[in-house]
C-alpha cells in the first residue's frame, strides 16, 4: 500500500510510526525493510500534508502547552492552525519554534478561524467557561486535566459534549496510559488481586529541591513557576487538585463504581491553595482507605493496594511494581508484557504523544476516548466533597515561640519578606501572618519555591516574584517596598557576593526613598569565619570577606546606614536549625537515615545552635524596637552544644545512634581528596537504590572479577557498596572540607547585646528544639524508615 492510499485509508496510528532514532540515522544506500520504510514514508507525508488532521486551536501557551502538547503534535504530525493566549508574546514565540500560521489573544476569536478541534490547556479554573461553548458548537475539546474546578462544571461539560455528538471531549489524565496502571486496572478486573479490602496512596514532591534532568526519559515534570499556579482564583485549588486529579482518577479508575464517599479530609489551606492534604475515602465495592499529597515533602509515590488474596505497591510515576505478594501474578499479560518485564516507556515524554494521538483517534471515529469527561468526573467529584467538607490540618511540622515578640505589634502594618520561600523567610512569613496581623508581601525568586506562603490567602499574604539581580530587579524594588512600614531582607545568592551586594544597595535605597520606619537585614554568623577559639562579639575582627557572600551586603548596609542615614538593623544568626532548613536539619537527617555521619574527631567543637522560631522573634523585635536603629546583633540560642550534641539530636530522634560517629580529620581529609563520602552523592545514591537500577547493579557487580572488585573497593565502602548489597561497606557521609574549621572551633557567640537593646531572651534550649523539630521529622521523613521512628 502507497503513502497516499494509507492516508486515505485513515488505518494509521501516528504514535506507531514516528521514525526511532536508528531508522534517521542508517545510510540511505541502505535498504530498509518494509515496515521501517512505510513507518518513515508515513511520518514524512504526515507532516507535509498537515491539513489531513483536524483544524486545531491551542488555548493557553503556558509551560504544559509549551513544553508538553506542542512537542507532542509535533511528533503526530500535528500542526495548530492557531494559538490563544492573553500574553501575545509568549503564544508568538511559540507559533514561530512550531510554524503556527495564527496567534490570537482571545477564546472568542476563533468563531472566525474555523477551528475543528481545540486543546484546552489555560489555568484550571478557566477550563469550564473556555471549553463549554467550543462543545456547545461541535467543537473537538481536549481539556489538560483537571477537567473543570468543581463537579458542578464537569457534569455541564460532559452533558455538553453529549448533546453535540459531533463533540468528542478528552481530558488529559496521561496517567491511565501507562501500561503499570492498565496491567493493575487489569488485575482487578480479572479478580487475580480478590475482592479489594483497602488503599495507601502517598504522593509527594518537594518542588525547591527538583533538580533539572538532562535525561529526556526522565521521570521529571514541570516546574511550577506561574504565577496562576498559586493564585486560588485561577487555579482552583492546591496539591488536592493539582497532584490529587491525577491520583484520584488512577484510584478511582482502579475500584470506583460510582458514589464514592469522602469520610475525612485536611489540608493545611489559610485561605489560600493547600500544600499539604489527607483524606479517606470508601468505595461501594467495600474498599477503604487513605490518600496523602504534599507539595513540602517527598513522599514514596506509591499506591498500595491489598485484596483478600493479594497485596500489590505500584510505583505512580513509571512502570514498575514495588512489591507483590504472592508475585506468581508477574506472569500475568496485557498486551504481550507482563508484570515482570514492561514497556520501556516515559510518563512524562511518551504518555503526552499517546493521549492525544487517543483523542486524534476519537475524532477520526476510529475510536472512543481512552479518558473521555464522563470517566472523570467521578474523580472530580471527591475533590469537590473534600473541599467542602475542609478542616485544617493542624501543622504537626513546627511549634510557634512564646516569645516576647508574640503579641501583634506589627498588627495592620504592610510589611516585605524577601527570600520568603526560604527556611527562615517562610517561616517569617508565617507568622508575620498569624500571629502579629500584618499584611505580608511574600518576595520569591521564582515561583516554584512558594508552596508554604501561598497557602494563606492574598489579603494576609500576597506573593509576588522578585530578582535582585538585573535591571528588571531595581525597577521591581521600588514597587515592592512602596507602602511597607517594615521590610525583612532574606534573599540571597550564594554565588554572587556582587550580586548580594547590589541587591542591598538597591532595597537600601527604596527603603528610604519609600520612608520605610525599619529595614531588617539578616546577615550570618559565617562573616567571622573562619570563627577564633574565644567568645565572639559584634566587637569581633570579621573573617575572609572575599570568601562570605553575605560580608559584601553587610558591608554596603552598614555604610548607607553610617553615610545615608539608612534605618537598618543588620542581624546575624549562628547555626538555625529547625523544620524546612535544608542545610542543618533535612541534610544531616537525610545522611543519618542513609547511613552514617562523621564528624571531625573528637567532635567537641562548640556548634552555636539557635532554634528557627527564636531567630524569628529576635527579627520582628528587631522591626518594632527604636533602639535597634543602626545596630548590628548576633543571634544565638540559650547555651554552647558540642556538634556531636548537635547531630546526636537529630540520631536519637531517628533511634539511630550509632549512625553517627568521629574520624580523625586528615583521614576525612584524604577521603574527601579521593572524592569518596560526600553530602553531594546523596541524590546519586537515592537514584541507585531504585529497584530496576539496583537489580542491573547487582547482574554487573556480581560479574566482575576480582581484581576489578579489589580496585573498586575504595568506592563501594563510601556509600556505593551497601546499596549494592555488599555488606562489607557502610554508607559514610563526610562533612564537605569548608566545613571542618567551623566543626573544631571553641567559639561561644555571645548575645548579650541582643539581649540588652531587643529584650531577646531565646526560648528553645537544645533539647526542647530538637523535640519541635523531631515531630518535622517524623512528618516529613516517617516514610523513609517505614514505621521504625521511636515515638516522640
Amino acid at each position: 500500500m502507497h503513502v497516499e492510499q494509507i492516508l486515505q485509508s485513515g488505518n494509521y496510528n501516528w504514535s506507531m510510526v514516528k521514525p526511532t532514532k536508528a531508522t534517521k540515522e542508517q545510510d540511505s544506500t541502505i535498504a530498509l525493510n518494509r515496515r521501517a520504510r512505510l513507518a518513515l514514508e508515513g511520518w514524512e507525508a504526515g507532516r507535509a500534508l498537515n491539513m489531513v488532521f483536524p483544524r486545531l486551536a491551542v488555548i493557553g501557551c503556558g509551560a504544559v502547552a509549551s513544553e508538553r502538547h506542542l512537542p507532542a503534535l509535533s511528533d503526530l504530525g500535528w500542526r495548530p492552525r492557531v494559538l490563544v493566549d492573553s500574553c501575545v508574546e509568549r503564544a508568538s514565540a511559540l507559533a514561530q519554534r512550531y510554524k503556527v500560521g495564527r496567534v490570537v489573544q482571545h477564546v472568542s476569536d476563533l468563531e472566525q478561524e474555523g477551528v475543528e478541534a481545540a486543546l484546552v490547556a489555560t489555568n484550571a479554573a478557566a477550563h469550564a467557561s473556555v471549553a463549554l461553548p467550543l462543545l456547545n458548537r461541535g467543537v473537538h475539546v481536549f481539556v489538560e486535566k483537571p477537567l473543570a474546578t468543581s463537579i458542578g462544571d464537569a457534569r455541564a461539560m460532559v452533558n455538553a459534549a453529549a448533546s453535540a455528538p459531533a463533540a468528542v471531549l478528552a481530558v488529559g489524565h496521561m496517567r491511565r496510559f501507562l501500561f503499570v496502571n492498565r496491567w493493575v486496572k487489569m488485575l482487578i478486573e480479572r479478580g487475580a488481586l480478590g475482592a479489594v479490602e483497602s488503599f495507601d496512596v502517598r504522593e509527594g514532591e518537594c518542588f525547591h529541591r527538583r533538580q533539572a534532568s538532562d535525561n529526556p526519559r526522565a521521570s521529571v515534570g514541570i516546574g511550577q513557576f506561574s504565577p496562576a499556579f498559586w493564585d486560588r482564583r485561577m487555579s482552583g485549588g492546591g496539591v488536592l487538585l493539582e497532584t490529587g486529579s491525577h491520583t484520584l482518577d488512577t484510584l478511582v479508575w482502579w475500584l470506583g463504581r460510582g458514589a464514592e464517599k469522602v469520610v475525612g479530609y485536611r489540608d493545611d489551606s489559610l485561605g489560600g491553595v493547600e500544600s499539604d492534604a489527607i483524606l479517606e475515602l470508601e468505595f461501594p465495592g467495600g474498599a477503604a482507605g487513605s490518600v496523602e499529597l504534599s507539595r513540602t515533602r517527598t513522599l514514596r509515590n506509591t499506591a498500595i493496594l491489598t485484596g483478600s488474596q493479594c497485596r500489590i505497591e505500584v510505583a505512580l510515576h513509571r512502570n514498575e511494581i514495588i512489591g507483590i505478594s504472592p508475585d506468581d501474578r508477574l506472569a500475568k499479560e496485557l498486551d504481550g508484557h507482563n508484570g515482570a518485564a514492561m514497556p520501556d516507556e516515559s510518563l512524562y515524554d511518551d504518555m503526552y504523544r499517546r493521549e492525544l494521538d487517543d483523542w486524534l483517534g476519537a475524532i477520526r471515529g476510529t475510536s472512543v476516548p481512552f479518558v473521555d469527561g464522563a470517566s472523570v468526573a467521578p474523580g472530580i467529584d471527591v475533590i469537590d466533597q473534600c473541599y467542602r467538607m475542609r478542616p485544617p490540618l493542624r501543622p504537626r511540622r513546627t511549634e510557634s515561640a512564646s516569645t516576647a515578640a508574640k503579641g501583634g505589634g506589627l498588627k495592620g502594618c504592610t510589611v516585605l519578606v524577601t527570600g520568603a520561600s526560604g527556611f527562615i523567610g517562610g517561616r517569617l512569613t508565617e507568622r508575620l501572618a498569624i500571629e502579629e496581623g500584618a499584611h505580608v508581601r511574600a518576595a520569591v525568586r521564582t515561583f516554584q519555591n512558594a508552596a508554604r506562603v501561598s497557602r494563606f490567602s492574598e489579603d494576609r499574604v500576597e506573593v509576588r516574584r522578585f530578582d535582585m539581580t538585573g535591571e528588571a530587579g531595581k525597577d521591581a524594588i521600588g514597587d515592592l517596598v512602596k507602602g511597607c512600614d517594615a521590610v525583612f531582607h532574606l534573599a540571597h545568592d550564594a554565588d554572587s557576593p556582587g550580586a548580594n551586594a547590589e541587591g542591598a544597595r538597591s532595597i537600601g535605597a527604596a527603603c528610604r526613598s519609600a520612608g520605610v520606619r525599619r529595614l531588617v537585614f539578616v546577615s550570618s554568623m559565617s562573616v567571622y569565619e573562619p570563627l577564633p577559639d574565644a567568645p565572639l562579639t559584634e566587637a569581633s575582627a570579621s573573617g575572609r570577606h572575599h570568601r562570605n557572600s553575605k560580608f559584601a551586603a553587610e558591608r554596603e548596609i552598614t555604610r548607607m546606614i553610617r553615610e545615608e542615614g539608612l534605618q537598618a538593623t543588620v542581624m546575624q544568626p549562628t547555626i538555625v536549625y529547625g523544620p524546612f532548613s535544608r542545610w542543618w536539619t533535612d541534610q544531616p537527617v537525610e545522611a543519618l537515615i542513609d547511613g552514617t555521619l562523621i564528624l571531625p574527631a573528637p567532635g567537641d567543637g562548640i556548634c552555636n545552635a539557635v532554634y528557627v522560631d527564636d531567630v524569628v522573634s529576635a527579627l520582628i523585635l528587631a522591626a518594632r524596637r527604636d533602639a535597634a536603629q543602626g545596630e548590628t546583633l548576633l543571634i544565638s540560642g540559650p547555651g554552647h552544644p558540642t556538634w556531636r550534641d548537635f547531630f546526636g539530636g537529630y540520631a536519637r530522634a531517628l533511634g539511630r545512634d550509632d549512625a553517627l560517629r568521629v574520624m580523625a580529620r586528615d583521614e576525612i581529609e584524604r577521603r574527601i581528596a579521593q572524592g569518596a563520602g560526600s553530602p553531594k552523592l546523596l541524590a546519586l545514591k537515592r537514584l541507585l537504590t531504585q529497584p530496576p537500577l539496583r537489580r542491573v547493579l547487582h547482574f554487573v557487580y556480581g560479574r566482575l572479577g576480582d581484581s576489578v572488585k579489589a580496585n573498586a573497593k575504595r568506592f563501594y565502602k563510601q556509600g556505593f557498596a551497601p546499596l549494592l548489597g555488599d555488606t562489607e561497606g557502610t554508607a559514610e557521609f563526610l562533612p564537605p572540607i569548608r566545613r571542618l574549621d567551623l566543626y573544631a572551633a571553641k567559639c561561644a557567640v555571645r548575645i548579650d547585646k541582643a539581649r540588652q537593646i531587643l529584650g531577646y531572651e531565646p526560648e528553645f534550649d537544645l533539647e526542647r528544639g530538637m523535640d519541635a523539630t523531631a515531630r518535622y521529622v517524623r512528618w516529613a521523613y516517617g516514610h523513609r524508615l517505614q514505621g521504625k521512628l521511636p515515638t516522640v
